[in-house]
């Protein structure tokens, strides 16, 4: 009897280093392009301005993208009208209604970056770094955010409004509760919970002013997000001086920071929260460098809440344009082995069972419980 013979798998491997995968993660801030080749090698990095089309427009925002990924071609010495494989986008502001818009208008005016695009959150190409199926991603750098991906694929967030509405636990953030102490505290409407004269001082100095009324051009007429946002280092370095004021503000942003993961732990499937572990939280952004100062407050929430029992914290040891590259590969189904436990690394674990309430000893001196990892 004739038997039909299992036609032999392609060996593509040839083909791996031809291929220009191309990741952007864009920030209110700045913004970084990584592009690899289908062997996940690095081979160009960029670093370009803001590319929230909230704040430029589309037309500046496609403008920009463009021009970063013209200049990792150079450095590659691709020449101009050669596009890219597949782009990933992963940028700030970005929501399903205005994604196509977008892409299009890449499309028209500039052909000559990619051959083919996908488009998604800047949380996303965070979660997308770690992570391979399900999790949640907080981000709290000038602004905030925080995803859920659950195992059915899922998606659920919570914050991420802009500073108008919230961005609770960002630096605008801080900065922005640390201003309002202040102003509160002087005028005899609230009396800050702690003596202000550390944060009313910086701000003078940060700000250049020498009263309340030289503020308001910062406030109003040149009022700047990022500007403003920067403001929390010095609260962090308030912080690192025992102020007590400033460590109160921080420890307020743990419990900012620890309510969105509240929130999204309530609302995810329970195989997620138990895994080996806990629920696995990437978290992104400047604000975790203060962590130590949000610790205790943060872990306090999340036991108080009965939410979940377990939580990994976990830090991302790459930009998470690279996760924008692994979309851009999944695009057109570039298969490689992504190392998603090589993008990031354990920084806290919490487990119900073996937390122990931290002993809050003055207002400026706390006896800080270690993680156990």
């Amino acid at each position: 009897m004739e038997t039909t013979k299992e036609k032999p798998k392609m060996d593509l491997s040839q083909y791996a280093k031809e291929i220009r995968l191309g990741g952007i993660e864009g920030g209110g801030t700045y913004s970084m392009l990584m592009i690899i080749d289908g062997n996940e090698k690095l081979l160009s990095t960029v670093k370009g301005p803001s590319t929230n089309h909230w704040n430029l427009g589309v037309d500046e925002t496609v403008a920009r993208i463009s021009a970063m990924v013209q200049k990792g071609k150079e450095n590659l010495n691709i020449p101009e009208e050669v596009p890219l494989d597949s782009l990933g986008l992963c940028l700030s502001g970005c929501e399903e209604e205005t994604n196509q818009l977008l892409v299009e208008t890449l499309q028209q005016k500039y052909p000559q970056t990619a051959k083919n695009y996908v488009i998604t959150s800047d949380t996303v190409g965070s979660f997308r770094t770690g992570l391979e199926t399900s999790g949640v991603v907080l981000i709290a750098g000038t602004g905030s955010n925080a995803l859920l991906i659950d195992t059915d694929g899922k998606q659920i967030s919570c914050g991420g409004w802009g500073y108008m509405i919230g961005d609770e636990g960002s630096a605008y953030s801080i900065a922005y509760r640390a201003c309002k102490y202040v102003f509160d505290d002087i005028d005899g409407l609230f009396q800050a919970p702690q003596a202000i004269t550390y944060v009313w001082s910086a701000l003078r100095i940060f700000f250049n002013v020498s009263n309340r009324h030289e503020m308001l051009s910062h406030l109003y007429t040149n009022f700047d997000k990022s500007k403003f946002a920067s403001f929390a280092k010095e609260i962090a370095n308030g912080c690192k001086q025992k102020d007590s004021l400033c460590l109160h503000i921080l420890r307020e942003n743990g419990t900012l920071l620890a309510k969105h993961v509240v929130a999204l732990a309530r609302k995810a499937h329970n195989d997620i929260k138990l895994l080996d572990g806990g629920l696995n939280v990437i978290c992104v952004g400047s604000v975790w460098k203060s962590w130590d100062f949000m610790k205790d407050a943060f872990l306090e929430e999340i036991h108080k809440s009965n939410a979940v029992d377990e939580i990994s914290l976990l830090r991302l040891k790459v930009s998470s344009a690279i996760g924008a590259c692994y979309l851009a590969a999944e695009k057109i189904d570039w298969i490689f082995k992504k190392r998603y436990e090589d993008n990031v690394e354990k920084f806290c674990h919490y487990k119900r069972e073996n937390y122990v309430k931290p002993v809050i000893k003055t207002e400026s001196t706390i006896e800080y419980v270690e993680c156990k990892v």
